[in-house]
């Protein structure tokens, strides 16, 4: 179970953890993930989970599109107000490799050659659509750069994951958010914690989120709001997936059906497959 701790410090501050071993173990499992991929798209669902959880509704969802240029190819990563998360990799084996400090070369698999784009549908005519460019491609900083410019939100990120044989054995992140009445003096205070909060994957090593806000701005006296599950879950179903099928049209449904015996959908969140003979045609077109 991931759980997902809000706090507020002197109304000026709003700081979110969430520790997500277990979101990220379960992508590992359903895409294969190698070490480096894992950390990248453990990294993006870490701050989705966080960012779901300042939707309005639980109806709200978004969507984050991350493509730096590099070998890892496009990250996609969706989230809604309910605290499910769920995301793909272009390439989910590309080849890991380790940067100077002998960390997961994550930069160098995302790239800095493009951008980072979030999809809002809150219900309205027309979603939200806020875009900036990567400037690292290590993607907490590349989420704050996103925040300051597109949104003009200031906020810290660090997000961390933590990968040792195929599996995650700790990850988590922190998002503080600074209010419009935040005080130069407490602004500063907070950037010097954050600044100190490094090696991130391992703030979470056997600690809740709860512990790790604690741990950094507990002499700030927060103020605990929250504490909710997040979890990776695709909402992909039979419904959704006839939706396709039927979109298809007739007669290219049936060219399908004619050449190769089927249709065969299969969802890039959960690799759940959704196969159609004729008869399951037949019966969707004839509803």
């Amino acid at each position: 179970m991931s759980i997902l701790t809000k706090a507020i410090i002197d109304n000026q501050i709003v700081v979110t953890a969430v520790e997500t071993k277990d979101i990220v173990n379960k992508a590992i499992k359903l895409h294969g993930l190698s070490p480096v991929a894992a950390a990248a798209l453990g990294r993006t669902l870490t701050m989705a989970a966080m960012m779901g959880k300042e939707l309005k509704n639980e109806s709200d969802y978004l969507t984050i599109k991350i493509n730096g240029g590099g070998p890892l190819g496009q990250i996609t990563v969706c989230a809604d107000g309910k605290g499910n998360v769920k995301g793909m990799v272009d390439n989910p084996v590309v080849e890991t490799s380790l940067n100077a400090n002998g960390h997961l070369a994550v930069g160098e698999a995302v790239g800095n050659d493009g951008s980072l784009t979030v999809i809002k549908d809150l219900g309205m005519k027309q979603p939200y659509v806020g875009s900036s460019k990567l400037v690292s491609g290590e993607i907490a900083q590349d989420f704050a750069y996103y925040f300051a410019t597109s949104e003009q939100q200031p906020c810290g990120v660090t997000l961390g994951v933590g990968v040792s044989k195929k599996m995650c054995t700790s990850a988590g992140g922190v998002f503080v958010q600074v209010m419009p009445n935040c005080s130069e003096e407490l602004l500063s205070k907070v950037e010097t914690v954050m600044y100190a909060m490094d090696e991130m994957s391992y703030q979470f090593d056997h600690s809740t989120a709860r512990e790790v806000i604690t741990r950094f701005f507990g002499q700030f006296d927060p103020q605990f709001t929250e504490d909710s599950e997040v979890r990776y879950k695709c909402g992909c179903s039979k419904r959704k997936i006839n939706r396709v099928v039927k979109s298809l049209g007739k007669d290219e449904a049936q060219s399908i059906i004619d050449e190769v015996g089927q249709i065969e959908v299969c969802c890039h969140f959960c690799n759940k497959k959704y196969v159609y003979k004729q008869e399951d045609v037949d019966k969707l077109f004839n509803k």
